[in-house]
């Protein structure tokens, strides 16, 4: 039985049945369409500033930087070496800010989550279609930049029109880490821990500017462990030539970390809204 929310943790030592856990894919469709009305008011506004951001990026090191680097990475040039990293941190950042500020703000100041909750949706309906809309807005934004990377000729391989549902995938896996976090904690003031110690150092530190092959082992270790490493492996393999094994990999970690956090932040939501 669900409890009332302390800020936290309360209610998340509980055992939840497994249908407790799974969403009602119409429910959360309904939620999804919410979220995309929403957006389809507010999309010009929303979608210039995540895509200029990969876009400086590009100049500044691929462009520039690049320009200095006579060999390239590994047989790649420069720029075509960053460039599909891009297209995946495009992925995180917007699945980072849709799962936390807009989720924190629909939950705690607009208190829209009682009133959706008041209806029969259940708490894991709301996170599966919340998820969903943030992963499929993450996909739009890494297509943007995709089709800007492809239209100055830093994609190679044809293999590269199957980026977008690899994308989607990542999306997923950073909209529920990102969504886990909002669920358990009690201000907004520890967004600024998530993204300074977070998502920034994992932007820096994924494979997208630099490979791994000349730093202690340590790093790469450490890198494998985030998810950006994974779908930046995945969308650089795309754009250059993929090797599918190591893309099956990459994927399994993407999809089995997403499967396993999933039932955090329904937990944390019952135990915090459910009365």
């Amino acid at each position: 039985m669900a409890m009332s929310y302390e800020p936290g943790y309360a209610g998340l030592g509980d055992r939840v049945p497994l249908s407790d856990l799974v969403p009602s894919p119409r429910l959360a469709a309904a939620v999804w369409r919410r979220n995309a009305q929403v957006f389809s008011k507010l999309w010009k506004g929303a979608l210039l500033p995540t895509f200029l951001d990969p876009f400086f990026y590009l100049l500044a090191l691929g462009f520039g930087l690049g320009t200095y680097i006579a060999h390239g990475i590994n047989g790649i040039p420069y720029k075509e070496f960053v460039a599909p990293g891009l297209i995946a941190s495009a992925a995180m950042w917007s699945s980072a800010f849709e799962t936390t500020y807009n989720v924190y703000f629909r939950m705690n100041e607009l208190r829209l989550y009682d009133n959706v909750l008041s209806t029969p949706v259940e708490p894991q309906d709301l996170v599966a279609g919340d998820i969903a809309w943030s992963s499929t807005r993450a996909t739009i934004y890494g297509i943007v930049v995709l089709i800007v990377v492809a239209a100055v000729g830093l994609v190679e391989s044809p293999w590269a029109i199957l980026i977008p549902p690899f994308v989607l995938l990542g999306g997923m896996c950073f909209s529920v880490i990102g969504y886990t976090f909002t669920s358990l904690i009690p201000k907004i003031d520890l967004y600024s821990y998530f993204f300074t110690l977070g998502i920034t150092p994992m932007f820096l530190f994924s494979g997208i500017f630099f490979p791994f092959n000349q730093l202690p082992g340590w790093v790469e270790v450490v890198a494998w462990l985030t998810p950006l490493y994974h779908l930046v492996e995945i969308t650089r393999g795309l754009a250059t030539g993929p090797d599918a094994v190591q893309i099956l990999i990459h994927t399994a970690w993407l999809a089995v970390v997403t499967a396993i956090l999933f039932a955090v932040p329904v937990r944390a939501l019952r135990a915090r809204l459910v009365p």
